[in-house]
């Protein structure tokens, strides 16, 4: 089974296990505090155990790493890491806000070393996808960044309150916007919807973003943190980053403002 294979029949099982529980008041009950210090909503844990169901049945050993359970060791000799978020967007899927997704990486320890990264927009049916040094895609299909290169012209994704805000949220670029689903909302920078994704507030982990940054350097774009070094952090829920996606014609000019 292909790494794509495997990341589809997860999602797809994540997405039929939770179908029930889109915009319903129980997928929000909080069950606990998960392994990433963040609550754990029913819809989170059905997620992830559809998702173990399938990797425990797939054969190969391997290290998994998500928000809720942490970190299990499957098989004796794992050949990889498999670092899934099971639902990114929790709020908007439980309040049944159109924007939400299963993001999916294999790779190595570090976020530095990803290899693969999966993306499936779970109400449209999108999907992401990039293997390193081959190049990203959207459906099967090629995508590039975009090449807007002034600061005026930028659709720019931040997120952004006191103590730490940006000086791009007074408008220095043309729009600014916020999803809620830092995943698929790179994947809208990948894909060349949007120009540019910050987030300074130390709160992004690596389930997260460890598909997407692949996605968007894939797709001809620059990933960093806030001084403008390239992301390197051990693929640990508790770990968490900065980051500034763009689609590098810009970058250097949004490193100034943040």
């Amino acid at each position: 089974m292909s790494y794509y294979e495997l990341c589809n029949e997860v999602a797809e099982a994540i997405q039929k296990a939770v179908s029930g529980l889109i915009g319903k008041p129980e997928a929000g009950v909080t069950l606990r505090i998960g392994a990433d210090g963040t609550p754990t909503e029913k819809i989170d844990e059905v997620a992830e155990n559809a998702a173990l169901s399938v990797l425990e049945k797939d054969g190969r050993s391997m290290r998994f790493v998500s928000e809720e359970l942490g970190e299990k060791r499957i098989g004796s000799k794992p050949e990889f890491t498999f670092v899934l978020d099971p639902v990114d967007g929790t709020f908007n899927a439980v309040n049944n806000i159109p924007f939400f997704c299963v993001p999916v990486a294999i790779g190595g320890s570090d976020l530095s070393d990803i290899r693969y990264g999966y993306v499936k927009n779970l109400v449209s049916g999108d999907v992401y996808t990039a293997e390193k040094g081959k190049g990203a895609y959207l459906n099967k299909r090629k995508i590039h960044v975009s090449s807007v290169s002034e600061l005026s012209g930028l659709s720019v994704i931040s997120y952004s309150y006191r103590p730490h805000v940006v000086a791009i949220n007074n408008h220095k670029v043309r729009r600014v916007r916020v999803f809620g689903c830092a995943a698929l909302e790179l994947c809208y920078i990948a894909s060349g919807i949007f120009d540019a994704f910050i987030d300074m507030r130390s709160m992004l982990r690596v389930t997260d973003i460890a598909a997407s940054k692949l996605i968007v350097e894939e797709a001809g774009g620059v990933v960093t943190n806030g001084n403008g070094k390239p992301l390197s952090t051990e693929l640990d829920v508790t770990k968490r980053v900065n980051m500034v996606a763009s689609n590098g014609m810009v970058h250097d000019k949004l490193l100034e403002l943040v």
